[in-house]
């Protein structure tokens, strides 16, 4: 499947390294407990005062910040671009493959 073409005057969100995370303030356990809730929080299903801790944490950490602008640019490009229908054993491995990564 060809990748979908360049939007015009649309930049790349920068990459996020692992090794350049710094926490300055926080745990990299709260970082993940925040992007574990992102999802929800763009789509405005979180209480205020979780939507609101997530606002905080990210005012402070340049690298959620980042990740943040990348996943709303990935949610864009899923819309404009659906996906072909997978099969369960697919879904079953890219799931697994996703959580993998996550819980590292």
């Amino acid at each position: 499947m060809p990748l979908p073409p360049k939007q015009a005057g649309v930049k790349p969100a920068p990459t996020v390294g692992r090794k350049r995370h710094k926490h300055a303030g926080h745990s990299k356990a709260q970082c993940l407990k925040i992007f574990r809730r992102l999802s929800l929080y763009l789509d405005g299903e979180l209480p205020d005062n979780a939507c609101e801790e997530i606002r905080k944490h990210l005012h402070g950490c340049d690298n959620c910040e980042v990740f943040l602008a990348s996943f709303k640019r990935t949610v864009t490009l899923c819309r404009k671009y659906p996906a072909k229908p997978l099969s369960p054993t697919a879904k079953g491995a890219i799931r697994a493959a996703v959580l993998k990564a996550v819980c590292r």
